[in-house]
């Protein structure tokens, strides 16, 4: 059977302005249809190439070196502490330095979603803008055109046609929190400043403001074909800035990334952008959760920010928000509403994905969890690894709050695992009680290496829903499959399995039963999960094999693995560190810090591969208790090497390619694990006897 699945599922209707006749990137189009095959996975490859070290600042109202400090709980903060903490966070992040020139275009892209005022949380404050324009003046003043901008899916235009209740003009969602009043300050101060649309500022023809660009190396989103509307401005810009304000969101946050969404014009998407303009018939706008469960809105993220490259990020959190993206209830002063969190905080850094990385510890969920954080990062947006991340300013650990979670299930959720390797599918037949049937010889025990024996090659899916059905090109089969993976467990400890499914389905972590479900339920498009179950990890790598069953289901299934918590408003984040692939060789080791490695750091072994000796070189900070071991790939600690206290230098242990007892190990990949307290490195190692 193909594993990949030739589906039509519908046809997107292009207008073709001018004339121009389109290239899809990634699919065929013509001058009235588009049609797209649908692929529910892919290989499981990385366009990331090498991440680098990166900075995020994190600037506090109470920071000793501001001249104003203020109590991080202080509601009336001024503009005088907001901008000092714009300067010092975009200081600390590295500055502007070979970021800006003068003569440059710079659009800075504040998250103006709807009519809410500057300190609200609903919208990028406006004092944060304002000082963010004057430092980038400052570098040549008046010979820097600076563009405020941003593409709301809430305005009223006479191009749209549709007075609904409560619309506005588009106008009036800059005026309402304070974005005018920043026009006319700046243009009196001699700053070449303006504000812009990115829907079109004509209010009867933004068409021609606005370009159909594709997304470089191909888009994520599959139903866009890997190209979108955007405004000219975004296009033209030498640099761009992002500068949302902090909240949670469905789609787990809104920070540097989400932030995108805006460069995508409404007045081609619709207002909002699911719905489309009756100028195309409706046809062009964004799928989101149109084509469920299909999932594309951080998919469609992605590909805005591959379009519109981000040189800046400036985070507004002074005043942020959980549980959704706008305030409870709208409409009412800043100190009554309800989900309202006061932060008195600005962050700054130049890697957007790291960024967002930093807020989601901020809001307390895992960033792992985020999918256009984890998706950014494949696609070479920028670092997610804690261990490339320095902190400057404060630490994470003074300004964490625990935010409430969007109480959607995929807001609840978080990100499931994607990675899998497969067997089957295996037909039925008259077997009477397939998922207790061994398809596979002791199938419990297995330990499988992708490409060999029946098993697939790694296969990153593309959705929580790992989707059997698609994946196999199924009909009304009968038939039972397998999926495996491994996954890295910072610690041994109780977890949630977080599983879903519509037909009968058995979990086996490692070598061990945890979960056999033989009936059939519901598991409706928005439905993440079925059930939550405790099971216990083992510290280091676990093997985890999942057993589907399909007789009249849609066949697919969802699996997490979560800390305990018994608060739904908190419930649903990946255990921290814990890391999944479906091969042992390539598994990502996790790590539960996200301080900056110099001073705790496990560094390159060598030889390696190697036969006889390998050198461990490692740094830490002073007396620090120390664990330093070797551990096979199921998980098992075969050689201690250091466990005692030690005080601050680089040092190096010598492992022989022995166990505790002085016996010779097996050829293979090993692991060299070193922790200290909450901090977790590893490095793989090849042993060749």
């Amino acid at each position: 059977m193909s594993h990949l699945k030739k589906i039509t599922l519908k046809h997107v209707l292009i207008v073709l302005v001018g004339g121009i006749f389109l290239a899809w990137d990634l699919y065929q189009a013509n001058s009235s249809a588009f049609t797209y095959a649908y692929q529910p996975s892919f290989p499981a490859t990385s366009k990331a190439g090498t991440m680098l070290q990166t900075t995020v600042a994190i600037v506090r109202s109470d920071d000793s070196a501001l001249p104003n400090p203020t109590p991080v709980t202080d509601a009336n903060i001024s503009y005088a502490t907001i901008e000092q903490m714009v300067r010092r966070s975009v200081a600390l992040a590295g500055g502007f330095t070979g970021v800006i020139a003068s003569g440059d275009t710079v659009l800075i892209k504040p998250n103006i979603v709807q009519q809410d005022s500057s300190g609200s949380g609903g919208v990028t404050d406006v004092r944060v803008v304002k000082a963010l324009v004057k430092m980038i003046d400052e570098i040549d003043h008046g010979h820097i055109h600076i563009i405020v901008g941003d593409g709301s899916p809430r305005p009223f235009t006479t191009f749209e046609r549709i007075a609904g209740p409560g619309r506005r003009a588009w106008t009036q969602l800059y005026d309402v929190p304070g974005y005018q009043i920043l026009k006319t300050e700046m243009l009196a101060a001699g700053i070449d400043f303006r504000i812009s649309n990115l829907n079109g500022n004509s209010d009867t023809n933004p068409w021609p403001e606005l370009q159909f660009v594709q997304v470089p190396g191909g888009g994520e989103a599959q139903p866009q074909g890997g190209a979108y509307y955007v405004h000219q401005d975004v296009v033209n810009a030498n640099v761009f800035i992002t500068v949302p304000v902090m909240k949670i969101h469905e789609p787990g946050i809104t920070a540097a990334l989400k932030n995108q969404i805006g460069i995508a014009s409404s007045s081609r998407y619709g207002f909002s952008k699911t719905a489309g303009v009756p100028q195309n018939s409706y046809q062009t706008r964004l799928r989101h959760l149109e084509e469920a469960p299909y999932n594309w809105t951080d998919k469609e993220i992605v590909d805005l920010c591959l379009i519109g490259k981000i040189k800046f990020v400036v985070v507004d959190a002074i005043a942020c928000l959980e549980t959704q993206k706008s305030p409870v209830p709208s409409g009412v002063p800043s100190n009554q509403i309800v989900n309202q969190v006061r932060m008195n905080t600005v962050l700054a850094g130049k890697d957007p994905v790291a960024v967002d990385h930093v807020c989601a510890l901020l809001m307390g969920l895992n960033p792992d969890d985020v999918e256009h954080i984890t998706l950014a990062e494949r696609r070479g947006l920028g670092t997610n690894n804690p261990n490339l991340i320095s902190i400057a300013g404060a630490s994470i650990e003074s300004a964490r709050k625990r935010f409430k979670k969007n109480q959607t299930a995929s807001g609840v959720y978080g990100q499931g695992n994607r990675e899998w390797t497969l067997n089957g599918p295996f037909p039925i037949g008259a077997i009477s009680d397939p998922i207790n049937y061994e398809f596979i010889q002791n199938e419990a025990s297995v330990a499988p290496i992708p490409g060999n024996a029946g098993w697939s090659q790694r296969r990153y899916f593309i959705n929580d829903r790992i989707a059997l059905k698609d994946y196999y090109n199924l009909g009304s089969d009968q038939v039972v499959s397998y999926a495996f993976t491994y996954f890295f467990a910072p610690t041994a400890c109780t977890a949630e399995l977080w599983i879903g499914s519509d037909e009968a389905l058995k979990v086996f972590l490692n070598g061990t039963q945890v979960y056999n479900f033989n009936a059939i339920r519901t598991f409706a498009n928005s439905d993440y999960f079925s059930e939550i179950v405790q099971i216990n990890l083992t510290q280091g790598v676990n093997r985890l094999l999942v057993k589907s069953l399909q007789r009249s289901g849609r066949y697919d299934f969802s699996v997490n693995i979560c800390d305990v918590e018994s608060n739904a408003v908190y419930r649903g984040n990946r255990i921290w560190g814990l890391k999944f692939s479906a091969d042992a060789t390539t598994l990502s080791v996790g790590t539960r810090q996200s301080s900056p490695p110099q001073a705790f750091e496990l560094l390159e072994c060598y030889p390696n591969p190697f036969n006889g000796a390998l050198h461990i070189p490692f740094r830490i900070a002073g007396n620090s208790n120390v664990d330093l071991a070797i551990y096979n790939v199921v998980g098992q600690r075969i050689r201690t090497l250091v466990r005692e206290n030690l005080d601050a230098q680089t040092r190096s242990v010598v492992w022989n390619g022995t166990n505790d007892l002085g016996r010779e190990v097996a050829s293979g990949l090993y692991f060299v694990i070193m922790r200290s307290g909450e901090r977790t490195q590893a490095r793989k190692v090849v042993y060749v006897r």
